[in-house]
């Protein structure tokens, strides 16, 4: 007899299950037989991993890596941010160096014009502030050289007069003289006085030079008292148009070419001046200008003892004495810009006009003397030597007189000398052998030309 199970058909199932169950347990989870620990759910990490396989990266040093990587790029970023802001920083920095110069400039210009629009032009002895220039020059070859000079070619008197003639033309020309006291050479007034009356004879304007060098400190008392004695003789002269009374006393570094290197100078000039205009005025000449003059250097518009002291020298006297001042600058050569370079037409502008500025403006009033005093630019030029072309000369030239025309009347500048209208010696190649506007032959260098050219559409 065949029995019938006892157990349901969901019992069966149920069981079979269980067993299947259990076979997939021991492959997909349980314990490590060796290690005792729970397998993987899943076995690619078994089959990714074993011997010389690559031992997998963290997330932490993903993430440093990734980290470095990002600041490197970063710092390089901010570098290169960096070197642009200083470039913009330096052009924006040149900029605004720019804008001041040029605001700078206006600026000048401006004070000039209005100072020029409010004052009362001044006439004094020297002429009217604001009127064309009066023209000059040395008409000889020999100087007072600061640094040592072979000796000068012999001068031609004849010859000198015509160059004379022919930048004087149909205008008001001066030759600027020197002369000196030397308290031992007692036949110097006498040479100084045939030379004035021989220029003056020929119808050309004297501006004569009494230089303070005596022999012996003890000497220079003697001063005042010769230049009393000279500036009578002067005044007798029909052509003398101005006496100047020493020689760059506030240059102390050259005995050869500054009154500035003997002993008492500035105190003997300040009284000098008031005996010369004295002398002047006394023998009817209210037209001779009596002054002096100043050396400019490298730096114009340091206002230095000089100027206090020829007025505590001189007191008011001298201040009421002083009918015009001097300045003798040098562009290119011992005024900026630098003799190591070529001068350019802005640069020698810059120079003039703002070395003009501060004789007005600072010097002028430290030494006591106000708008009544006229200024002259006594002496100024370019030398040619061997590396200083006569181009380059006649650039300068040109610059030197445009710059001073345009602020006559704001800065009241009434006459200006060229120095020197003849080379020295122009084979010797030395700089201050060739000041002239000729060559010690007398052949023409092209800034005579274009001097005579300049005194006759703009002289007085």
């Amino acid at each position: 007899m065949v029995r019938r199970s006892t157990f349901p058909l969901p019992t069966v199932v149920l069981a079979v299950l269980v067993v299947l169950l259990g076979a997939s347990w021991g492959t997909r989870g349980g314990t490590d037989a060796s290690s005792g620990q729970p397998t993987s759910w899943t076995t690619s990490a078994a089959t990714t991993t074993g011997p010389g396989a690559a031992a997998p990266r963290s997330a932490s040093a993903r993430r440093a890596t990734t980290a470095r990587t990002t600041a490197r790029t970063k710092a390089r970023a901010r570098a290169k941010a960096r070197a642009k802001a200083r470039a913009r920083a330096k052009a924006r920095a040149r900029a605004r160096a720019r804008a001041r110069a040029r605001a700078k400039r206006r600026r000048e210009a401006a004070a000039a014009s209005a100072a020029a629009a409010s004052r009362t032009p001044i006439s004094s002895p020297m002429g009217e502030a604001g009127q064309p220039l009066r023209f000059g020059a040395y008409p000889w070859g020999a100087v007072g050289a600061i640094d040592r000079v072979d000796g000068s070619k012999p001068d031609d008197p004849a010859r000198a007069m015509a160059a004379v003639k022919e930048l004087q033309g149909g205008r008001e020309f001066v030759v600027h003289l020197y002369g000196e006291y030397t308290g031992t050479n007692l036949g110097e007034a006498d040479h100084l006085m045939s030379d004035a009356a021989w220029w003056s004879d020929h119808g050309v304007g004297v501006e004569v030079v009494l230089r303070y060098r005596p022999t012996t400190a003890l000497l220079g008392v003697g001063f005042v008292p010769w230049v009393r004695s000279v500036a009578a003789r002067l005044a007798a002269l029909r052509g003398t148009v101005a006496i100047q009374i020493g020689n760059e006393a506030n240059n102390t570094a050259s005995a050869a070419a500054a009154d500035g290197a003997y002993a008492g100078a500035v105190e003997q000039i300040a009284r000098a001046i008031p005996a010369a205009r004295d002398v002047v005025r006394a023998n009817g000449r209210t037209d001779v200008g009596i002054g002096f003059n100043w050396a400019a250097d490298g730096s114009p518009c340091t206002t230095t003892r000089f100027w206090s002291d020829l007025r505590a020298a001189g007191g008011t006297a001298f201040s009421a004495a002083v009918d015009w001042v001097g300045v003798d600058v040098y562009p290119g050569t011992w005024s900026a810009p630098s003799r190591s370079v070529t001068p350019t037409a802005a640069a020698v502008a810059d120079t003039m006009t703002s070395t003009l500025r501060c004789l007005r403006e600072k010097h002028l009033p430290t030494a006591g003397l106000g708008a009544a005093t006229t200024i002259t630019v006594a002496e100024t030029g370019y030398p040619t030597a061997p590396g200083r072309t006569e181009a380059t000369q006649t650039v300068v030239l040109r610059s030197i007189v445009e710059a001073v025309s345009s602020v006559r009347a704001a800065y009241g500048v009434t006459d200006l000398r060229w120095f020197a209208m003849r080379d020295a010696n122009t084979g010797s190649g030395q700089v201050e052998n060739g000041y002239g506007l000729l060559r010690d032959d007398y052949s023409r260098k092209p800034a005579f030309g274009a001097f005579r050219d300049l005194v006759a559409a703009t002289g007085r």
